[in-house]
């Protein structure tokens, strides 16, 4: 008896708790101020950018990139901006924005930005709301762009090596600089009409010029021992398709060189001709090395068939293809060879 009543003392006791007030929490509704929803256009003096996120300092950094997509605009990038309200439960509006800007616009550094209006909405809502002076972002960024074209200046002027491969790969390696700096002499451009850009834009020009002079000039000499020999046409084809030259005799300054030596051991097990490959190739420029990988791999056939061991190779051959096609000949090479 005294078991009977405590349980229905415990019952009695859940069925009030769930025949009271208490209510699933719902999303409360999003009120937007109206300066987030009509931001302020820029004009000569100022550019303004609205944003929002879970925190103060993302809603701080979703503003600047909106600001810096104004900019975008202004330099080709494309652009789109709407605002959207849907109904489910609650009304919310939200803010739609699809941008294709450039990194090297988004990751542009702005210093001296006023935060004009912040204001948390809810507890992981937030807006912003900033304004740039519009003639400090150009000195700003002017004297970025300057210390960056000058630092670039110098690293070319110390590059005197007389090897091509390793002046290609200088020039290779500071090729998403160069689009940096490129993109932002539009930004400059997009600040002020006026800004001189000729100097600056010809050589960031002739740099990228050089770069793809080198490249199609480069001739890679591949030397393999007995073993490799039969995955040479397949490494020679995968530069032909990234755009360099391979060929087997080196010209006189074309010292580009890669190595191949194979380790290969052949085994029976279960009816199966099984072939495994232990590929090594060394990337030589003027007797220093500048890349190389190992990578190993496994054919198999049926031990009945006409030629198994030819088989396993082939399959081999199709791997290590495949293995360029997916992750990539710098991979496979252990080299920065291209973009």
């Amino acid at each position: 008896m005294y078991k009977a009543s405590v349980w229905f003392f415990i019952m009695g006791l859940l069925m009030g708790c769930v025949g009271s007030d208490v209510k699933p929490l719902a999303p409360a509704s999003v009120n937007y101020p109206d300066w987030f929803l009509n931001p302020h256009q820029p004009n000569d003096r100022q550019l303004y950018g609205v944003g929002e996120g879970q925190t103060r300092d993302a809603a701080i950094q979703s503003a600047l990139v909106d600001l810096l997509s104004q900019l975008s605009i202004e330099v080709a990038a494309s652009f789109e901006t709407r605002l959207s309200v849907h109904q489910q439960d609650f009304e919310s509006v939200e803010r739609v924005s699809e941008k294709q800007i450039q990194a090297s616009v988004a990751n542009t550094e702005i210093r001296n930005y006023q935060v004009k209006q912040i204001q948390r909405l809810s507890y992981d809502k937030t807006v912003a709301l900033i304004a740039v002076s519009r003639k400090q972002l150009l000195a700003d960024i002017q004297a970025s762009f300057e210390q960056a074209l000058a630092r670039l200046k110098s690293q070319q002027h110390a590059q005197t090596g007389d090897y091509q491969l390793v002046n290609y790969l200088f020039y290779r390696r500071h090729l998403p600089q160069v689009d940096a700096l490129q993109q932002q002499l539009k930004v400059l451009n997009a600040l002020d009409r006026g800004f001189d850009d000729v100097g600056a834009r010809r050589y960031l020009q002739q740099f990228s010029e050089t770069a793809l002079q080198l490249k199609h000039t480069l001739v890679f000499e591949l030397i393999a021992d007995a073993p490799s020999q039969k995955w040479v046409a397949v490494i020679e084809n995968a530069l032909s398709q990234a755009g360099f030259k391979a060929q087997k005799t080196a010209r006189p300054g074309q010292n580009a060189q890669i190595l191949l030596t194979a380790q290969v051991s052949e085994s029976e097990a279960y009816g199966f001709k099984i072939v495994r490959v232990n590929l090594n190739n060394r990337v030589m420029s003027g007797g220093q090395q500048l890349g190389g990988e190992s990578w190993m791999f496994k054919g198999q056939a049926l031990s009945k068939e006409v030629n198994a061991t030819d088989l396993a190779l082939q399959r081999v051959a199709q791997k290590i293809q495949d293995l360029i096609e997916t992750q990539g000949l710098n991979a496979f090479l252990g080299l920065d060879l291209v973009r």
